[in-house]
């Protein structure tokens, strides 16, 4: 019997049901016992293990209000019992074949330095190849993800032909993961301009959160170039942004001059530089504020917050002023 033929979870029964309630574009396929335990919630570790492999653990029935990353159901509706045939694999059991290794990372809930790292062993070109073919095999979003956040985190410039044909056949759905593959793997004026063309179709109130999240990797002053030049109002996504491409005291200074946003955007960047201020996407990089002369630094701020003094302001000069050596780097 073909393998496209067995149940999805158990692998050893025909299928029985098509289970539609997630996606009706990507139903499971089960045998009766399993559809009965994945509409209960009550999969066994390695049943759990196969759907995710296929369907992602972002699938509602997968997710991780119901299971944790081992396969483990937190409240299953019916008695499991689990032997050790059952159990899913670890990373220690998948990390020398690839194949089963990339199983492995699509059922993570991120893709976390230990698989990285066990990725890294394996030959490039094979990599190269299996994630490509599981790519266009999968019509599954959070796989083909995956599988692009493998070229962002593991095959970086080798992947490079690859990327540049994801552009030429752009799926707007991939606009994230496809950032991050670029940042990676091509040249970073080539990537900014690809991902800027794109950036022009998002609605005006996504545009702050959709730039951070394809642009923070890049790590570039064009960056900070483009924020300058495209930012309308406010909003905490730009400093997060400019915290992380090496802003300089300079620009934040020609920030202020200018006014609001800008001027609120300079704030933020600034404070963003404080560790426990910002997100861990922020934090990883620990920012500065780069070729700083000190003395300068509390005279503008304070200046800037006599023309500017609403309790905002007040907050975000005071924390600044506050954490000073930690912010500026006279670089």
């Amino acid at each position: 019997m073909a393998i496209t033929d067995l149940c999805e979870a158990c692998k050893r029964n025909e299928i029985n049901v098509v289970e539609t309630s997630d996606d009706p574009s990507q139903p499971y396929k089960l045998c009766n016992q399993c559809h009965e335990r994945l509409v209960k919630y009550s999969l066994r570790p390695i049943e759990w293990y196969n759907l995710a492999v296929v369907h992602s653990p972002n699938k509602f029935s997968l997710h991780d209000d119901f299971y944790e990353e081992n396969g483990e159901a937190y409240q299953p509706e019916e008695d499991i019992v689990v032997t050790k045939k059952d159990k899913a694999p670890t990373l220690r059991n998948v990390q020398d074949n690839l194949e089963s290794l990339l199983d492995f990372s699509i059922t993570r809930w991120f893709l976390e330095d230990d698989v990285i790292n066990a990725l890294k062993k394996h030959d490039i070109q094979k990599t190269l190849s299996s994630v490509k073919s599981r790519f266009y095999v999968t019509g599954n979003y959070e796989v083909k993800s995956r599988m692009l956040e493998i070229v962002a985190d593991v095959l970086g410039a080798s992947a490079s032909g690859w990327v540049r044909e994801l552009w030429e056949n752009y799926d707007e759905d991939l606009l994230y993961p496809i950032s991050w593959a670029t940042a990676s793997s091509l040249p970073s004026e080539e990537g900014l301009s690809n991902i800027f063309g794109k950036l022009k179709l998002v609605d005006e109130k996504e545009l702050p959160i959709a730039a951070f999240t394809c642009l923070h990797r890049f790590r570039s002053s064009n960056v900070l170039d483009w924020i300058e030049s495209t930012s309308t109002s406010f909003n905490d996504n730009w400093g997060r942004l400019a915290a992380v491409c090496f802003p300089t005291w300079e620009r934040m200074k020609t920030w202020l001059n200018k006014g609001r946003p800008l001027s609120l955007i300079a704030l933020d960047t600034m404070a963003n530089c404080v560790k426990g201020y910002g997100d861990m996407n922020v934090e990883q990089f620990s920012p500065k504020i780069l070729c700083t002369d000190n003395y300068e630094v509390e005279p503008i701020i304070n200046d800037y917050y006599q023309k500017d003094g609403v309790p905002r302001v007040n907050m975000k000069v005071a924390r600044i002023v506050e954490n000073k050596q930690e912010i500026f780097d006279k670089g």
